[in-house]
């Protein structure tokens, strides 16, 4: 192969990367860019305003990319803001006053039990043929319910050790953003090569770009989609599990549960992921998610009214998913 051939061989797969990547890495570019303008808005930028983003950031990232892992496969969870009180709760009520020790034992054993729960959910819609967001709207009604009756009001809490697990301080606050930085990059990274390296992550795309071709092809679409939410569900218990661990308490209320749902689909549809199943990148979401946590505060370092503030965030997350959905769109068409 002479030098032309090889460069047209290194142009091409240059371009095939960046046609398949090309948004993720306008989304990082993006969050790079959101960060040096924060600060230039505020007087002092150090470590403890890069450990207050990163430590924030965990329980979306993490719930973001559970959502993306689902919607990859084609499905959506409106459960997983549910799921995240539920894990709160139950974490919060068990690990008080409880050693290190058994505090991990308590999670790990709250991971499987959620992961199994949502797993479950999977497993009913695909025998069911009912659509995911109506079971999935059901059983969030349960899961907050059965948060709100282990926890009733907000309370509890956990061991210093583990709150220096993800916000390298026992107390919550201050710290290093080493181990929050670390406690993204991991999960995120399993999901990444999980999803891209396995054969299972390779049935969740096919299933989600089309399940009868993929069922035809000898594919286990049943086994995918109750992986997806089982993951999903796991990711989930680990977003309440670093709720309690940056709060130090719990909190069962609805609406946070809510919110969060809500933002993690806003997190998939900025990271790249097509609503529609089957396309995408889960590395995109973990910048999102950041990217939605940085929004309030350098909404309020620009001197912006909290309730104005409330409504320029709705309208810029608005926005960028009605591109996203455009992208999508003019793919599709090509395809």
């Amino acid at each position: 192969m002479n030098r032309d051939s090889r460069a047209t061989v290194v142009f091409n797969r240059a371009g095939l990367i960046l046609s398949r990547s090309g948004w993720t890495l306008g989304v990082w570019l993006l969050l790079l860019a959101l960060l040096i303008w924060y600060a230039n808005l505020i007087p002092r930028f150090g470590e403890f305003q890069i450990t207050s983003i990163s430590k924030n950031s965990l329980p979306l990232v993490y719930l973001a990319l559970g959502q993306a892992i689902i919607v990859i496969a084609g499905g959506i969870d409106l459960s997983l803001g549910a799921l995240l009180l539920l894990s709160n709760a139950i974490a919060a009520r068990f690990m008080a006053d409880q050693p290190f020790g058994a505090v991990l034992v308590i999670a790990l054993l709250l991971i499987g039990l959620v992961a199994f729960l949502n797993g479950m959910t999977g497993y009913v819609i695909r025998l069911s043929g009912v659509p995911d967001i109506v079971v999935t709207l059901a059983t969030s009604y349960i899961w907050s319910g059965l948060a709100l009756w282990i926890l009733p009001s907000p309370g509890g809490g956990t061991a210093p050790e583990f709150r220096w697990l993800f916000t390298g301080s026992e107390s919550g606050i201050g710290g290093t953003y080493v181990l929050p930085v670390l406690m993204m990059i991991i999960p995120a990274t399993v999901v990444f090569l999980l999803s891209r390296r396995t054969r299972l992550g390779l049935s969740m795309y096919a299933v989600g770009s089309d399940s009868n071709i993929a069922s035809l092809a000898g594919l286990g679409v049943t086994r995918a989609k109750v992986a997806s939410y089982a993951l999903g569900g796991a990711l989930a218990a680990l977003a309440g599990l670093a709720t309690v661990a940056i709060t130090g308490t719990g909190d069962p209320r609805f609406s946070v549960g809510a919110n969060a749902t809500l933002n993690s689909v806003a997190a998939v549809v900025l990271g790249g992921i097509a609503l529609t199943g089957g396309t995408g990148l889960v590395l995109g979401v973990v910048a999102a998610g950041m990217i939605l946590i940085m929004l309030n505060p350098i909404l309020s370092a620009m001197g912006i009214n909290p309730n104005n503030a409330q409504i320029l965030q709705g309208v810029l997350i608005a926005i960028v998913m009605m591109i996203g959905g455009l992208v999508t769109l003019i793919r599709e068409r090509r395809t």
